[in-house]
């Protein structure tokens, strides 16, 4: 899944699918072993229709269809958004589904927000009145059609902001986490976890935090399809990283699943379902750490290959549940551009794939049947098929 705050802004190692977790600092590196007949690294891109730059964007994990949305000019106002929708076998624009001028002072912008179950797609109307969201959300029910189709209507409260949704594209009920500002500036928002349905607008629960844990951004929330759990990275009053846990069918939340001291700020989240193993990102440490959720206990924390600190931090990953690896991003190497790193669930490095050019926290999408995804880039206007 693509978090929804990044809108704004080849060659290959392999090596032995088992070896022993680790938890000190530094990836497991086994023996290297080559994949027979496999092109792995970056693939074809798409290209937007009018040059401006991209702002959101979404591939359906179970199709071969994506959108996008896009602002031209791209800096200055007024300007114009457009929705369209791309083939990601070809990486051609199929279709511009809707325009929309921001008007003279761009208090308007359209922003592909992400594709849920059944290809849903959820498009943002981002509105600001003095400077606070008053958004508006639209459905293209399915992406394949290539219209709107219907507009999704938010659970109540002031300034209402979506942030992530969990990253699956199998159960229509989306888990979502969100803020709502009902004191503007004075105080600091409300984090909520929302589970609802999209096409439906219902809303099952609004969840809120336990006492005494603090949510910050960057908002993120991941779901194991397996248990029907979510988790919150947030801090407690020791500054403890924890992770809330929210039962997205019963709607209990609790807080007593702790990582383990100096594990730092997580930056980037996905879980593996089918095992039931969750990887997250830490700039502070430039490392990834491995949880299993069954025992809530880490089994591995790495630094990623090719950094010197936290500038080379890794942040977005994705979770491949098919072949249970994670596959994690490096905005910025210490060999030049941005490097996608696949990782087994022991925290071994299974590939390095070098050739990108991404921002922090610009999300990635991964397709498991075809071993593919997608990232931004290389150009403001594009985005990037990979293999791994």
């Amino acid at each position: 899944m693509v978090p929804l705050a990044a809108v704004f802004t080849a060659g290959f190692v392999a090596i032995g699918a088992h070896a022993r977790a680790s938890t000190g600092i530094g990836p497991t590196r086994a023996k290297v072993q080559s994949f027979v007949r496999r092109s792995v690294g970056p693939g074809r891109t798409v290209q937007d229709k009018f040059a401006g730059v991209i702002f959101g964007w979404a591939v359906d994990e179970n199709g071969t269809d994506g959108f996008l949305t896009e602002v031209v000019p791209p800096s200055g106002d007024p300007y114009t958004s457009y929705v369209e929708t791309f083939d990601q076998t070809t990486g051609k624009i199929t279709k511009v589904v809707k325009k929309q001028n921001s008007g003279p002072s761009g208090a308007k912008e359209l922003a592909a927000t992400a594709i849920v179950a059944n290809d849903v797609g959820l498009i943002e109307d981002q509105i600001d009145v003095n400077y606070q969201p008053n958004d508006k959300w639209y459905l293209m029910a399915p992406v394949t059609g290539g219209k709107v189709t219907g507009k999704w209507t938010p659970p109540p409260g002031a300034y209402f902001h979506l942030w992530d949704i969990a990253d699956q594209q199998v159960d229509p009920n989306a888990v979502m986490a969100t803020t709502i500002n009902e004191h503007g500036i004075s105080r600091p928002p409300t984090f909520q976890v929302i589970v609802g349905n999209f096409a439906t607008s219902q809303i099952l629960f609004t969840l809120n935090t336990p006492q005494g844990d603090g949510v910050n951004y960057p908002y993120l929330v991941a779901e194991d399809m397996g248990t029907h759990h979510a988790y919150v990275p947030a801090a407690n009053y020791s500054s403890n990283t924890v992770f809330i846990d929210y039962d997205v069918v019963t709607g209990h939340v609790s807080n007593n699943f702790v990582a383990p001291a100096f594990s730092g700020p997580v930056s980037g989240i996905a879980i593996d379902s089918a095992t039931h193993m969750m990887c997250t990102s830490t700039h502070s440490t430039y490392s990834i750490q491995i949880y299993n959720l069954k025992t809530k206990q880490q089994t591995f924390v790495g630094q990623v290959p090719n950094a010197g600190g936290e500038g080379q931090a890794p942040s977005s990953i994705a979770a491949d549940p098919i072949n249970h690896y994670f596959i994690v991003t490096q905005p910025n190497s210490l060999r030049g551009g941005s490097e996608i790193y696949v990782y087994d669930e022991n925290g071994n490095e299974v590939e390095e794939l070098p050739g990108f050019l991404f921002g922090d926290g610009a999300g990635i999408q991964v397709i498991p049947k075809t071993r593919t995804g997608w990232v931004p880039g290389p150009s403001f206007n594009q985005l990037q098929s990979f293999t791994y």
